[in-house]
């Protein structure tokens, strides 16, 4: 059986498919539309699913079940919205990470900005639920009660992710106020909540008491959060009226501070009470606020919660996953099995988030000889790389499917040597143009992981930040942010092939498994999906060498045969 799932509201547009009880192949429209959060794209000429049944080689006929949830643009979905089943957003969101997730039974807790509008009641911020087999039962949910931004609050205007009540809306506030604010038209905006997120850390708790006064924790994990009217909000857009340059910045990082606190009090609070309402041991997480890595980390360090799965695209885009599942399982009245001794359709669990498609090798060499760019072939690319970061250089790497997921997980990636503190400044300034403040995250093999890192369960999607053991810190100072932390990506043989090759391979060289691994996108750019892509950023760029699938590609001749004379006399 084939099912088809939609994901996104007004932005993040995706699309995944589902094939046998398996995530077959999901892409982000930016990605395909080369704008990021696919902002302001032509929703109605949604690439996304046509690249899905492409690289399947199905038609539209073929696909059984077609999913979306109720608060993506209609046009996303109206050449078969006939045939379009919908569902509600945090049921999409809870579907993406529980029915990929290795456990038949567990809590699934859903905190994002806003999502579907129940009447009577308001827009779902947080849901808490359990999930066994195929079901998914919500015990607990938080309503935001402010539907609009834009003065029409009577005639019922949604507006995603305006909302009181909202954990995530707090934090794009906050985001805004700094100034990270990525796209804005009218009252509507978009903001970049990991910066906020890796801001923090430089703050203090100035203030705390302010944020937190407008913070009520109620029973069943549920949590009050006034913001609008009089609330939060209020005090936010106006904290740093008036102020500039370090002092700005200094007070900038105390918002942020505050705002990363107040989230994980909630956060904390609900995986509590679900644990305790629950027993279980196994959590499942998504929703855009999922993507706040610290909070995870406290989640697993904090609660009694010993084993999570978090959705790796757990903002709107992944709603796709959890549609298409969704679409298998429930209107396909397909099983879902777990455990050891589970077999047949439905019973793997998502090992990995590599689900774009691989492109041919006469297309990339192609793109090869467009690019004027010199290039050769090599027989053990992962080996070579990993022998050229212990000298200093900076690698693209490129291969198999793209991610889905705003993570670089190692199929398009930027990679460096992490022992060398200035790798930080170089990245931020030079390659990626961005934030110098902002840190970088560790691959390491998850069977050494707890040697770096205080970290007792694998973190396959880099969605959990832990503290790099203080007696390693001095050793990989690149990707040591400024409070010791580190957001980790373990790799397995299984899930990561040529690129946990590469790794082991550099730990086997420096005695460090531990490779800085950040995404191949320029500042405010998508991630790149194609090698002619890959091959205009290196160009220009400051990375040393670029290897796509088993081509090594360099700026010039004697940076080839440079980087080549080890393979050639081994």
């Amino acid at each position: 059986m084939l099912a088809l799932g939609l994901g996104g509201s007004n932005h993040d547009f995706s699309a995944c498919l589902v094939e046998n009880g398996e995530i077959a192949v999901g892409i982000e429209e930016e990605r395909l539309a080369r704008r990021k959060y696919a902002v302001n794209v032509n929703s109605l000429a949604n690439q996304g699913w046509r690249y899905c049944l492409e690289t399947r080689g199905v038609r539209l006929a073929d696909v059984e079940a077609i999913v979306a949830d109720d608060t993506l643009l209609p046009s996303c979905y109206f050449p078969f919205r006939s045939r379009t089943t919908l569902i509600r957003h945090h049921m999409a969101h809870a579907a993406s990470a529980f029915y990929p997730s290795p456990y038949d039974e567990a809590a699934v807790l859903v905190v994002d900005g806003a999502g579907s509008l129940f009447e009577g009641r308001g827009i779902e911020t947080m849901t808490l639920s359990v999930g066994h087999g195929v079901e998914i039962d919500e015990i607990s949910k938080v309503y935001g009660t402010n539907w609009s931004t834009d003065g029409l609050r009577s005639d019922r205007v949604y507006q995603a992710g305006d909302s009181d009540h909202s954990l995530g809306f707090m934090y794009k506030a906050v985001s805004r106020a700094v100034g990270f604010t990525l796209y804005e038209e009218g009252s509507w905006y978009l903001t970049e909540d990991g910066k906020t997120m890796g801001l923090a850390p430089y703050g203090t708790d100035r203030y705390r008491e302010e944020f937190r006064r407008h913070l009520e924790l109620l029973p069943e994990g549920r949590f009050a959060l006034h913001l609008k009217d009089g609330g939060l909000l209020a005090f936010v857009e106006h904290a740093l009226d008036g102020l500039e340059g370090e002092e700005r910045f200094a007070r900038g990082a105390d918002l942020a501070w505050a705002a990363q606190d107040l989230l994980e009090t909630a956060v904390l609070h609900a995986a509590r009470w679900l644990h305790a309402e629950t027993g279980l041991s196994r959590l499942c997480l998504a929703g855009g606020v999922v993507l706040n890595s610290v909070a995870n980390g406290k989640i697993l360090r904090e609660t009694p919660f010993t084993e999570v799965f978090a959705q790796p695209a757990a903002g709107d885009n992944g709603c796709a996953v959890g549609c298409a599942y969704y679409g298998y399982h429930v209107l396909g009245e397909r099983p879902r099995t777990r455990g050891p001794a589970a077999s047949g359709p439905g019973s793997r669990p998502q090992i990995h988030t590599y689900l774009g498609r691989s492109y041919p090798t006469e297309r990339i060499q192609a793109a090869l000889d467009a690019s004027g760019l010199p290039y050769r072939r090599v027989e053990n690319p992962a080996r070579l790389a990993a022998e050229l970061l212990p000298k200093g250089k900076l690698i693209g790497w490129y291969t198999g499917g793209s991610e889905f997921g705003p993570r670089a997980l190692g199929h398009r990636s930027i990679l460096a040597d992490p022992r060398r503190a200035e790798m930080k400044d170089i990245l931020n300034s030079k390659v990626k143009h961005r934030e110098w403040f902002r840190p970088f995250a560790p691959a390491v093999p998850a069977h050494r992981a707890a040697e770096y890192f205080d970290l007792d369960t694998e973190s396959p999607f880099m969605l959990i930040v832990a503290p790099v053991r203080e007696d390693k810190r001095e050793e990989v100072p690149a990707i040591t942010h400024v409070d010791g932390t580190a957001r980790v990506q373990t790799l397995t043989p299984e899930a990561n092939g040529p690129f946990y090759e590469l790794v082991e391979r550099f730990g086997e060289l420096t005695g460090v498994p531990v490779v800085l691994n950040t995404s191949f996108n320029d500042r405010g750019e998508p991630i790149v999906e194609t090698a002619e892509q890959a091959l205009a950023f290196f160009g220009p760029s400051q990375l040393d060498y670029l290897f796509l699938e088993d081509f090594l590609v360099g700026h010039s001749v004697t940076d080839l045969d440079t980087a080549t004379e080890t393979e050639e006399t081994e």
